[in-house]
This record gives structure tokens, sequence and C-alpha cells, in this order.
């Protein structure tokens, strides 16, 4: 077992016997100035998402322009996630666990889970123009206005019909809360961005300095999936390091650089033990609660501090519009590009701590955006967990 991984299994030995030592009033009266400054912004972020109609913006839903708002649905506000809100295929996201959409009351698709994510998802083929959005759940039904713009717009992005569309969506929904009236052109998964590029060189590196000389690599076929695996084959191969499928029965560093859906079944199946690893090293853009919670000894390279202002910002602006999601990678980068302030920074390899504690809430008492579960207009990177610097990167 290599330094970090051991380090992230002790910090978790290590969080665990604190809350056993500690009671939860000592945990409150620790918070740090990160959590007021969370509380705050999560406030703040509500009485907005209060102030603005269904659609999103003062004056109506952006035409073809995605879609952030509430339905009533069994005497309460249910968020609702449109996107991209334009003729043709769209991904509707409900913030209930049984929500059924489509274009009328009696034209209704029953929706699911989808992997990376806490909504429920249901495809909707929209017509062109003004119209409306019917969403059921819990037994009611209610409609959001839409407006997808003019016949022969440009179709939705492929991606979002794909295994990893709610990674795509919630861009756009990142991008939204940042202030942009568009969603991005493409989803992230259709190209491979320079940054990422770098960070899995870099943990390549890492590894390879720290004696490994055999790692097994999760892969997809989109077209980030493929230019980040031959990132990390090329950068393995320079460091002498072999690289193959994962198995049950070779215990060596696990690399993820998959979508969400491909994550998802790599960290459940390192948990369930049908895939032996020594670390589960995922990809930046695979930060999200749901593939940092199973038990698979995350790991993941990231150029921001999910506990720092600007990410806890982010989080309490989707805390306040869309409760009951987490934060991604995905929603946070479109977040700060909508805000032109996403730029270069070095990269950290940071480790996942997951543990729940019944009654607590809010953020962890560091001030690392974590603890507590994702509901009742509160978010956090990992709920009920930390995700905490274990090793500075190096240039790759």
């Amino acid at each position: 077992m290599n330094a970090v991984l051991a380090a992230a299994v002790a910090l978790t030995a290590a969080l665990a016997l604190g809350v056993l030592l500690l009671l939860r009033t000592r945990l409150l009266a620790r918070r740090s100035a990160a959590t007021a400054y969370f509380a705050g912004a999560v406030a703040c972020a509500a009485l907005a998402g209060s102030l603005v109609t269904p659609g999103g913006g003062a004056a109506g839903p952006e035409a073809g322009g995605p879609v952030l708002g509430a339905v009533p649905l069994g005497g309460r506000q249910v968020p609702v996630l449109v996107v991209p809100n334009r003729p043709g295929f769209n991904l509707v996201a409900v913030a209930a666990p049984d929500a059924s959409a489509g274009t009328g009351r009696d034209r209704l698709a029953k929706g699911g889970p989808r992997p990376g994510s806490e909504l429920t998802w249901v495809p909707v083929e929209l017509p062109a123009g003004p119209g409306r959005v019917w969403v059921s759940a819990g037994g009611a039904v209610a409609a959001l206005p839409v407006d997808t713009g003019r016949a022969g717009a440009a179709p939705a992005p492929a991606g979002l019909r794909g295994a990893d569309g709610p990674e795509c969506a919630s861009a756009a929904a990142g991008s939204v809360l940042g202030g942009g009236a568009k969603a991005p052109a493409g989803c992230p998964a259709d190209a491979l961005t320079a940054a990422d590029a770098a960070a899995l060189r870099e943990t390549v590196s890492f590894l390879a300095g720290r004696g490994t000389r055999a790692v097994s690599l999760a892969e997809d076929g989109s077209p980030r999936g493929r230019a980040a695996a031959a990132e990390v084959r090329g950068a393995a191969a320079r460091a002498g390091i072999s690289v193959s499928a994962p198995d049950a029965s070779s215990r060596r560093p696990l690399v993820v650089t998959s979508g969400w859906a491909g994550a998802d079944a790599a960290v459940h199946d390192v948990e369930a033990g049908r895939t032996a690893a020594e670390g589960t090293y995922l990809a930046p853009w695979l930060l999200t609660a749901p593939l940092l919670s199973p038990s698979a000894g995350q790991l993941i390279p990231l150029r921001y501090a999910p506990g720092a202002p600007a990410a806890v910002e982010y989080a309490a602006a989707l805390a306040g519009r869309l409760p009951g999601e987490v934060p991604s990678a995905a929603g946070y980068e479109a977040w700060r590009a909508a805000r032109g302030t996403a730029g270069p920074a070095p990269a950290k390899l940071y480790a996942a701590a997951v543990l729940y504690v019944p009654g607590s809430g809010g953020p962890a008492a560091d001030g690392s955006a974590g603890g507590g579960h994702h509901h009742g207009g509160s978010a956090s990177w990992l709920p009920s967990g930390m995700i905490v610097p274990v090793a500075s990167l190096g240039t790759a």
C-alpha cells in the first residue's frame, strides 16, 4: 500500500475516532469562518432564487436557454432543470425520487436515477416555441413554462443523450448559476482540457515517484475518455509503468478516466471486491459526491480546494436554486467560466473520507464543505465527509 493511500486510510480512521469522542455540540462550536460563509451564502442564494420566476429570470425563461425553476407539488416547491431547452431532445431533472415529466398531463414518462447525481432524470422531446413541461411527483402534477426558441435551432449536444448526460446538464446548470444565459456549446465529455490532461500526467508521475510499476485503467469511449486514456498510457510508458484492465486479483492503483457512469461502476466494483485496487485515482471531472461516497480509497487531482470561498459560493448557489442536487466539477467549472473567474492553478491530490454521523448537519468543522446530507436547502461537496489535500503534484 503506497504512502498516500495509507494516509487516506489513516485519515478515515482518525475521523471515525474523533466522531466517537466528540459531542455534537463540540463539533458545532468548532465550525470555522468558512462554515459561516457557507451558511450566509446559502441564505443569499435561497433569497435570490425566491425572487425569480420559475424559468429562472425576472422576465421569464430565456428562449433556447436552460431553465432552472420549480413547480408546486404536494405543498412544496420542487426544483426542475430543463437542458438545453431547445426544440427536440431535452433532459429534465426533478428533485423528487418518483418523478415523471412530459409535454402534457397525459403524456408523462417516468424518470429514474443516473450515476453521479441525486436528481431524477427524464428524457423529453419538446416542440419549438413557448410551451410547458409537465412534472408529476408524489401524486401531484404541475407545469413549468418554457420557451425552446425557433424551429431549426441547434439541437441538443450529442453527449446529452448518452450515459453522461447528467454531467452535461450539470455544466449547463452551473453556467446559469454563474449568470450565463445559454448552456455551454457542447458537453464536458466532448474533449479533454489541457488542465485535465496535465493533472492526469502529474498523477502518473506521482505514482511513479512512489515506486509504482503497474496500474489499472478504467476508461470509456467518449472523446474525452479516449484522449485521457492516451495521456495516462503515454505518461505511464515514459515512467516505465505497465497499464492493464482492472481485475479482481492484481492489487495496484486504479486510474479512472471514464465519465460519471463508468466511474460509478468502477468505484462500486472496488467497494464490492470485484476489482482489486491500491487506491482509486479519479480524473478531475469525477468530483461529485456519489462517486466519492463508496468505500474505494478515492483520490483525485484538483486545481482548487472544495472548501475555498469560491467553491463554497458555487455550492451555496446550487443549494439555493436546485436543492437536492450535489455540486460537481462540471458545474463548478461552468460557473467559474460564466463569471470569468476560471484560471490556472497548481494541482494537489485530494483524498475523500466519508463518515455518516446521525444528526450532524452543515459543513465540516474544519470548513472543508463536508458533513450533513444534501437536502432541505443545504449542499456540500461531500456530505458527511471531508475532501482534504494529501500531496502536491508537480508539473508534467
